[in-house]
């Protein structure tokens, strides 16, 4: 099936089609989420307290750089191709978790999972960006977005309950007949998108000088003053390391016949808007992330059950937001002024939170959280959606993979200065995440609705329309 035709998708097939992905995207999710309770049982058995740590970094650093080069595979190789064969090497990776007989077999295998888990929930966007026209494609997308949220709630508490009634293992091995099930629906219902243009090439050297200077730098944002100190020579030289490849890799993308990241993507303004409003969303929420539990459990003595309670209103309401968001893409297509309205909730959320302080109710707390969350949950379809406009078909992978790289980017981050300010500077965090909302709200205001519109119109004949 050509992409450049058009095909009609029965309802009952679009149902099946996303039932698989969003389980795709739950699984890439969850295990982000249900390690942090199993870990210290894991710990315990396998003898490693040394690399506490590294199982974690582990799986978010090749998650994190999976995600664009599998865009460029799917651009090359075919969507559904390469989303089969990520969740299958998903759940080998997830098997060879479970049958870990120490800490380096377990890092080992959680660093093959966590780059599965980025081809699979990268290709999940890039089928939906593909398979459905733009008025529809919103509203897909943001229920998508949504199983972020879902895993988050249901991780933590999966992994618990795993680890204290059965056994740490099978928190690896539950993702078996979860991705069984989709492997055996996409397989199914999901048509073959082949991409129209035959000029697409594997840049090899492009991937791999890419990975070469992006993982140190992810490894010194997240290890950097807690493995190593910020002033350790060791930490400074891949910094600097990363910094020349970046350099190297970029040279080398505006020569390539076939590039990984195409220059005229950077130098699209409404791709680089995009990505970067995705960003500061996930600066902001990757901060709240950090910034509640340590105040509840450090500052006003709650236990641990209570801050997971708590966290409850932002990961419901990013889940309906992340929906609801998308359908008033879909009915309306006003993209400048979703992110007006989506961002401006956010931070009328954080600044209850600022201006109460440590002083803070439950229900204030509550009432900030709930709106911080439904505003950047809106928001995820937005960035999604918005970018898609620039750039043909043929190369959809590596653009959507390319904003969910940059979201990612800002919340690892993120994560590595705010953790630095915990406990000596909340208030800061706080102010930096209204900082960093407010930038992308300004952001939001130079969003060129015409633009985007016109670049829709041109992808108009090449995606499948649904069937009422």
């Amino acid at each position: 099936m050509n992409i450049m035709q058009t095909e009609s998708l029965s309802i009952k097939n679009v149902s099946v089609i996303m039932a698989g992905l969003m389980l795709c995207l739950f699984l890439s999710a969850l295990d982000n989420a249900i390690v942090a309770t199993a870990m210290p049982r894991i710990i315990d058995d396998l003898k490693g307290m040394t690399y506490y740590s590294l199982p974690f970094t582990t799986y978010l650093l090749f998650s994190t750089v999976a995600i664009p080069v599998a865009g460029k595979l799917s651009d090359v190789f075919g969507r559904k191709r390469i989303v089969l064969w990520g969740i299958v090497s998903f759940l080998i990776s997830s098997a060879l978790c479970a049958l870990s007989v120490d800490m380096l077999m377990l890092i080992l295998a959680r660093g093959l999972q966590g780059a599965c888990g980025g081809v699979i929930a990268s290709s999940a966007f890039i089928i939906t960006a593909e398979l459905f026209p733009v008025k529809e494609r919103a509203k897909y997308i943001g229920i998508l977005a949504s199983m972020h949220g879902l895993a988050s709630l249901l991780g933590p508490v999966m992994g618990g309950v795993i680890t204290e009634y059965v056994s740490w293992h099978w928190i690896f091995l539950v993702n078996i007949p979860i991705g069984m099930v989709a492997i055996w629906l996409l397989n199914k219902y999901l048509p073959v998108l082949k991409h129209a243009s035959q000029t697409n090439k594997l840049d090899v050297r492009g991937i791999l000088v890419f990975l070469a200077s992006i993982l140190p730098f992810l490894f010194c944002m997240v290890e950097g003053g807690r493995l190593l100190p910020w002033t350790s020579p060791l930490l400074i030289s891949l910094l600097i390391v990363s910094v020349f490849l970046m350099i190297c890799f970029i040279r080398l993308e505006r020569i390539s016949v076939s590039p990984m990241l195409p220059a005229g993507l950077l130098k699209n303004s409404i791709f680089r808007k995009s990505a970067f409003i995705g960003a500061m969303g996930y600066v902001a929420l990757f901060g709240l992330i950090l910034y509640v539990p340590y105040l509840l459990q450090v500052i006003l003595k709650k236990d641990a059950a209570f801050s997971g309670v708590m966290m409850l209103p932002m990961t419901l309401s990013m889940v309906v937001g992340g929906m609801l968001g998308g359908a008033l893409i879909s009915r309306y297509q006003h993209y400048r002024r979703s992110g007006i309205v989506n961002l401006s909730i956010a931070i009328v959320g954080l600044l209850l939170l600022f201006v109460f302080g440590q002083g803070i109710s439950m229900l204030q707390m509550t009432v900030g959280l709930l709106l911080t969350g439904i505003g950047i949950g809106m928001n995820f379809p937005l960035v999604n959606i918005a970018p898609q406009s620039v750039i043909s078909v043929t190369q959809m992978g590596i653009l959507v993979s390319s904003i969910e790289f940059f979201q990612v980017m800002g919340g690892v981050t993120a994560t590595s200065l705010f953790g630095k300010l915990l406990g000596t500077s909340m208030s800061l965090i706080l102010l930096l995440c209204i900082g960093a909302l407010a930038a992308g709200l300004v952001v939001s205001c130079l969003l060129d609705d015409k633009k985007i519109k016109e670049g829709f119109a041109r992808q108009h004949s090449e995606v499948h329309t649904i069937k009422e």
